[in-house]
């Protein structure tokens, strides 16, 4: 009791000015905390901070209510990241041609992933990466798809195990493997995209990244600040990012001296980029911090992703059948290579990953925007400076006014409405807009605009190579007496696979 009497009198006027602090934060949350007269959504649960903790719980019920009531019309609610404004389909073309200093996506991310707390998001890093992948990357895919190809085929045999037999297997963490080894391949190159020092760099970041994020949005938006000290997934954060750069920085070094000593060097993104860093102001340190957002950004959306399709397919034997079919047909023409054409023709399984991404959205909501000036939109919607506007994604691809029957997963979908064999509700001249790697404002999952995620192609590919490769060398039951698909986990916003089902592989009779 003395000893806390001593700390109370030491430090009590500290702890008491941090409380008055508190009290005034929360105070200003509830008083401030409007930004627009645009209809509110969960209004009867009262102020702010009583809003944002119902959306934890209910948050998919605030979008679904907003949605019905205001389909041409904007909107309010209260996230966990405050008040945010959710824009109508009429309204999105006009809004994504509005300038970057009206609406902003670098800020959006900044307030999305807590960047400012995480000390994330450098401008000019980001502007970098972008450059990369659209310039590199995405050029280079023809090229680099035989070292993808054979790099996936590698990994698959080594990962999963021998499956002679029916064998169990946990899905995800697998998926997670080879989704790291294989981008790792094009990512750092074959040499090092196996070691673990690299994978457990990728991959650990990855989801110390995403804990940290999520457990710091449990805190109210005005009092992060304070709480990231109390967080300690942040903490956990930075002890991988430094243990990610302390394998980074040694590589780039070694790079730099071969490139010195006129060697002959590596055709990966690495490379790309240590090409192009004096031109573009780029240290070393913030190299490293690049390659590490690209792995965690392709490998977490990735692994995501095919763990969703897999899901799907596993209680549809006959989708498979077809899918296999396919994949063989398409391979006879290219003397079984799976070359960028093959995978391209392969337009049932395209249809089958974008039908997954319509059923399983990763996030309900897309086209997240700062709005960095205040402006009046032409139907009288006053968007004022400060606030995120949002679209809601998940909600209008399964809406009956965008396509038939929305309520069932039908793996022919878009396959069929790229052929014209199906009516097409959103009326598109360019029956390809249906393709997995289009986006379109009734598409979002890659985004919309100018900010669209430049590394679908490079995704798309490389989804289609895994699936494809599975699918030829493995049957896939699920557990016995287990018929229905698994359960997607929701997180607010976000919805994502279990991470903890098993999923049986047998190795076919063509590939034993």
């Amino acid at each position: 009791m003395e000893q806390l009497q001593s700390i109370l009198a030491d430090r009590g006027p500290v702890l008491a000015s941090v409380v008055v602090l508190l009290v005034g934060v929360l105070f200003a949350t509830q008083l401030f905390n409007n930004p627009s007269e645009l209809p509110l959504i969960g209004a009867e649960y009262g102020h702010a901070e009583k809003r944002r903790k119902a959306f934890i719980t209910n948050g998919l019920d605030f979008y679904k209510k907003g949605y019905e009531l205001f389909k041409s019309k904007a909107y309010r609610l209260t996230t966990l990241d405050g008040e945010r404004i959710v824009i109508p389909r009429n309204l999105l073309e006009e809004v994504r041609r509005l300038p970057e200093d009206v609406i902003n996506i670098q800020k959006a991310f900044d307030v999305m992933n807590e960047h400012k707390y995480l000390q994330m998001g450098d401008p000019e890093s980001s502007h970098f990466l972008i450059h990369i992948i659209r310039g590199d990357l995405t050029h280079s895919l023809v090229r680099i798809n035989p070292r993808l190809t054979a790099e996936t085929a590698r990994t698959i045999a080594e990962v999963l195990p021998p499956c002679d037999d029916w064998t169990t297997v946990t899905l995800y963490p697998a998926l997670l493997r080879i989704v790291a080894v294989v981008s790792g391949g094009i990512f750092i190159g074959p040499d090092l995209c196996r070691s673990e020092e690299y994978l457990k760099a990728s991959m650990n970041y990855t989801l110390a990244f995403v804990n940290a994020v999520s457990n710091l949005k449990q805190w109210n938006p005005w009092l992060r600040w304070f709480g990231r000290y109390f967080t300690p997934e942040v903490d956990n954060l930075f002890t991988e990012r430094k243990n990610a750069h302390a394998f980074f920085k040694p590589i780039i070094k070694k790079r730099r001296a071969a490139m010195k000593a006129g060697e002959e060097m590596p055709d990966d993104t690495l490379q790309w980029m240590i090409n192009k860093a004096d031109e573009n102001k780029i240290t070393d340190d913030m190299l490293a911090e690049i390659q590490l957002n690209l792995s965690m950004a392709a490998i977490h959306t990735t692994t995501l992703t095919v763990t969703m399709i897999l899901y799907d397919l596993v209680v549809r034997p006959d989708i498979i059948d077809e899918l296999r079919k396919e994949i063989t047909s398409v391979l006879e023409t290219t003397d079984g290579v799976m070359t960028t054409h093959a995978l391209f023709e392969m337009k049932l399984l395209d249809s089958v990953m974008k039908e997954s991404q319509r059923v399983n959205p990763a996030s309900l909501i897309r086209f997240q925007r700062w709005v960095a000036k205040p402006v009046t939109l032409s139907d009288g919607t006053h968007l004022p400076a400060g606030v995120m506007i949002e679209y809601p994604h998940a909600l209008a691809v399964q809406d009956p006014f965008s396509y038939e029957n929305p309520e069932k997963f039908d793996a022919h979908r878009f396959m069929n409405l790229r052929n014209g064999t199906s009516k097409d509700l959103l009326g598109y001249k360019n029956k390809e807009q249906h393709q997995f790697v289009t986006v379109t404002k009734d598409f979002m999952h890659f985004g919309y605009g100018r900010h669209a995620c430049p590394g679908r192609f490079f995704a798309a590919n490389e989804i289609k190579l895994i699936l494809a490769r599975i699918l030829l060398a493995y049957d896939m039951k699920m557990p016995d007496g287990l018929t229905e698909r698994y359960a997607n986990l929701k997180m607010g916003t976000d919805q994502m696979p279990d991470a903890t089902k098993d999923i049986l592989f047998r190795k076919t009779a063509c590939a034993a």
